[in-house]
């Protein structure tokens, strides 16, 4: 299967679009109408019948959007936890990006390469990369229907006996 292309007024790049099965609408991966359902990639196939949903359209054409320079200034703007920091920029310490934004709903943080997001910071999860969670403090996993996501328990140095940031290098002995 390959992607609808739908441009963004922001990049060149064409995004994915996603639905349900049951689904009327296309939406982009991050869109709260999809968040924890079963989605399949939108093909050129379903296009004529399939109307892209308000919040993705907005994401799309860049509405509301606010980028950032550095990934502290968009976390003092997201408002994240105080004592989260640290645990999210270490989670994030090898994304590789170009770009960083709230979108306009306001309900995360991406880390955008190329015109389309690779990582994203919530109030109380970080996922580095596709298929990959890291929970913060105050994190509640869904009540079920979502799709399983790995998540990851922190190791232990075993010099210092401190728990490792995500990329298994300890900072206080290396």
């Amino acid at each position: 299967m390959t992607a609808l292309p739908v441009p963004s007024s922001h990049s060149s790049v064409q995004e994915p679009l996603f639905r349900t099965a049951t689904g009327t609408r296309a939406h982009l991966a991050p869109c709260p109408h999809v968040h924890g359902a079963d989605v399949l990639l939108v093909t050129p196939d379903d296009q004529p019948d399939l109307p892209v949903c308000e919040w993705s359209q907005k994401e799309l054409a860049g509405v509301g959007r606010r980028y950032f320079d550095f990934l502290d200034e968009a976390m003092r703007f997201f408002g994240s936890h105080v004592g989260t920091e640290r645990t999210v920029r270490d989670a994030l310490r090898f994304v590789q990006h170009d770009e960083i934004w709230v979108p306009n709903s306001g309900s995360y943080i991406a880390l955008g390469r190329e015109g389309l997001a690779v990582a994203w910071v919530g109030k109380t999860y970080v996922v580095p990369a596709r298929g990959v969670l890291v929970t913060l403090p105050g994190y509640v996993p869904g009540g079920g229907g979502g799709v399983a996501r790995d998540e990851v328990e922190p190791k232990i140095c075993e010099r210092c006996r401190l728990a490792l940031p995500v990329t298994g290098i300890c900072d206080d002995c290396d």
